[in-house]
């Protein structure tokens, strides 16, 4: 009984365990876990793409309050000096003085924003005799170089770019990539912001900032994106630009998606053409980014999507898996509104596939175990179970049930409260008085009782004899070493042979022969 219990709850364990498998591979739980990968992007992106629509929403805000302030105090101070803006090149002798003049302005904004750096450019250079000088602007870079950590007491900053009788007198180090002016023959945030806002006069400075993709200054390593405006007098003359710079360390340290999937996801904020991603005007934020960045450098990327799975990505040598969506960073009425942006989280497809065949692998695992552990249960359980089952029936077999204590398991009480009744129900018969006698000697059954005596083998006729000697059949079964099922036999073909129906009926016989032989 205990051998068909472990089997059946082996296999129901089983069943059990192929119908959870098959629900999971029907779920798509198997299906490289898409469906909760797809959830876990989503609440990644969102959390990135807003902490970068908050924080740049807050720099272009910054940068044109900057503007506005550095008008009034020029203009202010030009007028002082009794110069229109119109004629500012016309005296590059005053450039150093209104940069002086403006530096802590500079400085204070910088402190009070997230950003890494702050610039201002006028439209002019101090030496115009100077070969290049067109392209040559006189203004200040000043950076922060712990962009993260706010310090109004000892801010660490540095001049990329401005007099150093400026940075001296402000208490700002010379960075080791100086120079004097800015160069602006190959870069945009400077001639594009001028241009636009002289094309765009009608619109107020809310709406003419610009946000330069990913650049380096010329003579400098770091990659930056810079959020310029144009410094516009009341008369309308554009006269310079100024704004806020935002680092790819600053970005990296912001915008580091956290997610377990891999060491190697990241984020990225790109501008996008015709549906493909230009990886080369891209900011990239990664805990590792070693890992990824040789593989985006300059990348240009397309993308095919498809139903409840993660977004591929392509580039010429490698894939992606991940998710992006589009980020405004200009408003309505900008004169920059058509330049699309996303935010994207990725993860190399090859580190995908490999975390998410460990995620399987330890379900199957998981599974496994499951198994392992409900077959030493259904061990377990049936000799617990079965136990107090096996203990009653021994004990049945070698006392009276009346003897045996309750076992407070209901079917089992019952059972020997059944066999209880009948050995008492048997124990009435034998005290009876039992009148068959008389009629049985009368008709000739007891004289054929006798006879069938010879019939008897002699194992049969031992047990008989010993009936006679008023053994009961527990008795008999110790004096001959013999198991009660082996009696059991023996009464019945000893029944058969005699032609009695029950044990009373042969005992009635029994009784008749010691009376017989009293007489006798």
């Amino acid at each position: 009984m205990r051998q068909r219990l472990i089997v059946f709850s082996v296999i129901f364990l089983i069943t059990f365990l192929i119908g959870v498998f098959a629900i999971l591979l029907i779920s798509g739980v198997f299906n490289l876990g898409d469906r909760e990968a797809i959830t876990l992007f989503e609440n990644e992106l969102n959390h990135v793409e807003n902490g970068i629509y908050v924080d740049y929403g807050s720099v272009s805000a910054k940068s044109v309050e900057l503007a506005k302030a550095l008008n009034t105090s020029i203009e202010k101070k030009l007028k002082e000096k009794d110069i229109f803006t119109g004629n500012l090149k016309k005296h590059p002798e005053v450039y150093n003085e209104l940069l002086e003049f403006e530096c802590q302005t500079l400085i204070t904004a910088l402190l009070r924003t997230k950003s890494s750096g702050v610039f201002i450019i006028l439209d002019g250079t101090i030496n115009p005799d100077l070969p290049d000088a067109e392209f040559s602007k006189a203004g200040i870079y000043i950076r922060n170089m712990e962009p993260n950590i706010i310090n109004f007491v000892s801010p660490y900053l540095h001049m990329l770019r401005g007099s150093a009788d400026i940075a001296k007198n402000n208490d700002i180090q010379i960075h080791s990539q100086w120079a004097m002016e800015f160069d602006i023959h190959e870069d945009d945030f400077f001639t594009k912001t001028i241009d636009t806002a002289r094309i765009n006069n009608q619109l107020p400075l809310s709406r003419l900032y610009y946000w330069c993709p990913n650049i380096a200054l010329p003579d400098t390593t770091d990659r930056v994106m810079l959020c310029s405006v144009p410094l516009i007098s009341s008369d309308g003359t554009i006269y310079g630009v100024c704004g806020f710079e935002v680092s790819s360390s600053l970005f990296k340290l912001s915008y580091i998606p956290d997610l377990i999937i891999s060491d190697t996801v990241f984020s990225l904020l790109t501008k996008v053409e015709n549906d493909v991603f230009d990886c080369s005007s891209s900011f990239m934020a990664a805990e590792y980014p070693a890992l990824v960045r040789n593989e985006l450098t300059d990348a240009k990327l397309s993308y095919q999507v498809k139903p409840n799975s993660l977004i591929r990505y392509f580039s010429t040598s490698n894939q992606f898996m991940g998710l992006h969506k589009s980020i405004s960073l200009y408003a309505q009425d900008s004169p920059y509104k058509d330049e699309q942006w996303v935010v994207s989280v990725m993860v190399p497809a090859k580190d995908y596939e490999k975390a998410l065949d460990n995620l399987n692998q330890r379900l199957i695992l998981f599974l496994s175990v499951l198994l392992v552990l409900g077959i030493g249960a259904s061990f377990w359980f049936s000799k617990f179970y079965l136990k107090p089952i096996t203990e009653t029936i021994n004990k049945v077999k070698q006392t009276k049930a009346s003897e045996i204590e309750k076992t407070n398991i209901l079917e089992i009480d019952d059972l020997l409260e059944f066999l209880s009744q009948q050995d008492s129900k048997a124990a009435i018969e034998d005290n009876k008085p039992d009148y068959s006698v008389t009629t049985a000697s009368s008709t000739g059954m007891f004289k054929e009782f006798l006879e069938n005596i010879n019939t008897l083998s002699p194992a049969e006729r031992a047990v008989f004899d010993l009936y006679i000697e008023g053994y009961t059949g527990k008795e008999i079964a110790e004096k001959l070493y013999l198991s009660i099922n082996t009696i059991k036999t023996h009464n019945k073909r000893i029944y058969e042979k005699m032609n009695v129906s029950s044990r009373n009926e042969l005992m009635v016989y029994i009784k008749m022969m010691k009376e017989m032989d009293s007489k006798g």
